[in-house]
This record gives structure tokens, sequence and C-alpha cells, in this order.
């Protein structure tokens, strides 16, 4: 979970937050912890095991009085069996909650997914969103290397790419095709934002913000 991600998350859950005050904000716990493993390597076999530092979180915010988690990496979400079973704590599922918007809130069946190689490799998206009848469309393998390319520079605070690099990846897929664009790992929607490219995204990070907000009133 990038430390910029996590803000970024935070940042939407205030914004979509109705507020006329500081009081009228929800009392958020933030675990930035630095010392997970990257998922993605693991996923790949050549990383260490990054459950033990999750479930560390986990039940710290369980302790610190959370309850409910989100977890702020659609990668992450590959472990989430494994995390739930140690809190009490309710945790979201990003990439369930983006497929019940998804059939909530649009006609469309399929769609273009920009992630990470540990997403692609784990079929969290492909797995889940079949249950709901949608299905996913993946870049070729050139192009995954490309988007996990740009993912990393956005972690390491470098934009140094280009919206047309962007774009002309996203319209190779999707070009004369109602296929909207599933910006599926956290660090992408900051990247689109940052390059000024405005399209038809769906963010899995605003969603579970809005779930984040939509759930507060019921506690």
């Amino acid at each position: 979970m990038g430390p910029l991600a996590t803000s970024e998350l935070f940042r939407k859950i205030i914004e979509l937050t109705n507020a006329s005050n500081d009081n009228d904000h929800l009392h958020i716990v933030i675990d930035n912890n630095t010392e997970i493993p990257d998922r993605t390597e693991y996923i790949l076999g050549s990383g260490e095991d990054p459950r033990i530092e999750m479930i560390r979180s986990a039940v710290k915010l369980e302790m610190m009085g959370a309850d409910y988690i989100a977890i702020p990496c659609n990668t992450a979400h590959y472990f989430y069996d494994d995390i739930k079973k140690y809190t009490k704590s309710q945790i979201l599922h990003m990439i369930r909650e983006t497929a019940i918007y998804l059939i909530k809130n649009r006609k469309n069946k399929e769609y273009f997914l920009m992630a990470t190689r540990g997403t692609y490799e784990s079929k969290i998206y492909e797995n889940i969103f079949n249950e709901y009848g949608l299905s996913i469309l993946e870049p070729d393998y050139s192009d995954k290397m490309a988007i996990m390319d740009w993912i990393y520079r956005v972690k390491s605070s470098k934009f140094d790419v280009t919206s047309l690099e962007f774009e002309s990846l996203i319209d190779k897929y999707t070009k004369d095709r109602d296929m909207p664009v599933i910006l599926g790992c956290t660090e992408l929607p900051i990247l689109a934002g940052h390059l000024g490219v405005k399209r038809d995204f769906i963010d899995p990070t605003e969603i579970i913000a809005r779930k984040c907000v939509e759930l507060a009133n019921k506690y």
C-alpha cells in the first residue's frame, strides 16, 4: 500500500463526505505500514510474503477501534481471505465493491483493465467479475510491462510519462468500442490526474471511498 495511494484514498473520503466543518468528517485511523513487502513480487514468485505485515496492520486497526477497514491496493485483495480471518473488523473488498457498483450503474459487460502484473496474474478481477456476469479485457504482455513501469514511477514520485503514451495504450484496446477503462491500481488515477487525461475511467479507489462514507452512517 503506497503512501501516495493511501493519502489519495483519504483525500477522496474527505471530499465525498458531506461536511460543513471539521467535526462533520469521519474519524479515520491510517496505518501507513511501509514494511509490507511488494504484493506483485510475491505473487510472481520473487518476493517476501506480505501477509504477516498486512495482518499486523489489520489487527492494529481493530485494536484502535476501527469498525471497518479499507485497503488502498487492488493487488492486495488477492490476500483478502487470509487477512479477514484475523480481525473482527469488517474489511471492505475493493474489487467486489467495484463489480457491484458497475452492475448498479453501468450497462457495459466488458471492461479494459489497467493494473499491476500481480493483479493480472492472480485473476482477482476476472474471477470476481465473472460472478456478476462481467468480463475483463487485459492488455498484451509488453503493455502490461509498460503499465507496471508507470505504476512504479508514480510510487517513486516520478511522473515522466506523457499523456500521449497513456492514451495511446488505451486506444489500442478500446478505440471504436464501448468499453470503459478500469484504473485497477491505486497509482493509476493519480497518474491520469497528473497527466490531465479525462476519460470514462472507473476508479476503484473512489468507489471504495464512497462505500466508506456510506458505511459511516450505519455506525
